[in-house]
């Protein structure tokens, strides 16, 4: 069966490394894509962004993870997919 990866988030870099640890540590897959990619990041002097992807199947303990750990903060926001 084909596993379908749903985005969980997308923030900067620093956020989404701090969010894929607690990810790890919780036994839930993920994996991470650049956003605008390493030139432009060089070029342009900004933050690179992530986006994280889990499995559809851990999509509702993952999002309950990263609401958690970002619950006072303005720095990501979850999407509400299903």
């Amino acid at each position: 069966m084909e596993q379908h990866a749903i985005l969980l988030t997308e923030t900067e870099e620093m956020w989404a490394k701090m969010l894929m640890e607690v990810l790890e540590d919780n036994e839930i897959p993920h994996a991470a894509k650049p956003v605008y990619g390493a030139g432009l990041v060089i070029r342009a002097g900004m933050q690179e962004r992530l986006e994280v992807y889990v499995p559809e199947e851990y999509f509702e303990q993952a999002k309950a993870l990263a609401d958690a750990l970002f619950s006072e903060a303005d720095t990501v926001e979850t999407t509400d997919e299903n």
